[in-house]
């Protein structure tokens, strides 16, 4: 059964896709961006195992931790590097290198598209990207998706948040999950769990005053959207 957050997030998920009017170069087969480089909360991870379970791919998702690279915990994350910046403190911002194909990338589609994460789903191009040429996207549509990762990352806040495959090892290793991801060895659950830290809530966006009006009617309709009698704002907020 789905949760209330998990509702949230997709609901998030479909806002975001209808705010977005980019002509993008992005076509089925183009898999360069597929990197373990993602960022996830655990609300997502858990939409991710909910997924594997209901179609009895336990032992599939296992193996494919075999192909795992090396990977490190986060020293900031959105919401953290937001809060600082927004209190006049010098901060960089998490950087993080290419860590390989993700091991979710299957001739050269991804095989968990249907609750792929956020970062995933934000990351496009409107010119066609090769091995030594960037993305390329319009500054607003960055501030933009920037400002939902802090709504994803405010969702899932005291939960885990870091690499992709480590907020998964970390949740397979839980009471609850473990019965049904047993397959995979406690001390890489261990592992997961030492690399990834908290979500933390929303100090602020980081948006400046022009991109408002491109930006402001998709965080609108995030907001004011009701599920089970709520908005996406008072869910947020424990109202």
């Amino acid at each position: 059964m789905i949760s209330l957050h998990e509702k949230v997030l997709v609901r998030i998920f479909q806002e975001f896709e209808k705010w977005s009017e980019e002509s993008l170069a992005c076509k089925k087969g183009c898999a360069i961006c597929c990197t373990q480089n993602v960022v996830v909360t655990a609300v997502e991870g858990d939409w991710i195992l909910r997924y594997i379970r209901d179609h009895g791919k336990e032992e599939w998702f296992a193996s494919k931790f075999q192909l795992k690279a090396d990977t490190r915990r986060p020293q900031v994350t959105t919401n953290g590097f937001a809060a600082s910046c927004l209190q006049g403190e010098d901060v960089t911002p998490e950087s993080y290198g290419n860590t390989g194909v993700c091991p979710f990338l299957e001739e050269n589609c991804c095989s968990i598209y249907k609750v792929r994460p956020f970062s995933c789903r934000c990351f496009v191009s409107s010119s066609v990207c090769k091995p030594d040429t960037p993305a390329l996207i319009a500054e607003y549509y960055l501030s933009a998706s920037t400002a939902v990762m802090q709504i994803i990352e405010h969702l899932g806040q005291g939960k885990f948040i870091g690499n992709m495959l480590d907020v998964l090892l970390a949740l397979c290793g839980t009471s609850e999950n473990r019965k049904n991801f047993r397959m995979l060895p406690a001390s890489m659950s261990e592992q997961g769990l030492a690399n990834v830290v908290k979500a933390l809530p929303l100090p602020g966006f980081l948006l400046l005053e022009e991109e408002m009006d491109k930006i402001g009617p998709l965080l609108q309709a995030i907001f004011s959207y009701e599920i089970e009698g709520k908005s996406i704002e008072n869910i947020l907020n424990n109202v």
